[in-house]
């Protein structure tokens, strides 16, 4: 069953994550089904360190299959043709330099699927976000050197787009 809700990725992306599944599917799968036999294999599963392992390695890995098909089967490929015709303009795919009234910091943030954001890596050189969070809901469809106001919580703060690559 489809959701409704589409994840926009880029078609590099979307080749990682068929290959990553490929992978789980063909290769590591078999393996921990047949470390599974080979536990089953030792007869007193109850105590069997190895089985307990390996049935979790098989959840674990059965659970990725699913999230990554179901990620796939929503999949919509932004191609870079479809980027292109929006040139300095804010959209998918575009690598932006903004400034933020909090901080008069600049950032340089790439737009994104929601997938492909790096949650933990914070460079003020190389920031991802996505098309979920509040700072692509202000610039989006904007152009080097609008001002935007972006809501955060119950306040507005501007954020001056700089240049749109």
């Amino acid at each position: 069953m489809k959701d409704s809700k589409k994840n926009y990725i880029t078609r590099e992306w979307y080749n990682k994550l068929v290959a990553e599944l490929k992978e789980l599917r063909e290769v590591k799968l078999p393996d921990i089904l047949e470390k599974l036999a080979e536990a089953k294999a030792q007869w007193d599963l109850s105590e069997n360190f190895e089985y307990k392992s390996a049935m979790e390695d098989k959840d674990f890995v059965n659970s990725k299959i699913a999230e990554l098909e179901k990620l796939l089967a929503n999949a919509e490929i932004i191609e870079e043709e479809t980027t292109t015709t929006w040139k300095w303009t804010v959209w998918y795919g575009s690598k932006v330099l903004l400034e933020i009234e909090w901080d008069k910091d600049k950032y340089t943030v790439t737009i994104v699927g929601t997938w492909e954001v790096k949650i933990n890596d914070w460079s003020k050189d190389d920031l991802l976000i996505s098309l979920d969070s509040p700072v692509w809901s202000a610039i989006k469809w904007h152009k080097a050197w609008d001002n935007v106001k972006m809501r955060l919580w119950n306040d507005r703060k501007n954020i001056k787009i700089l240049e749109v690559n």
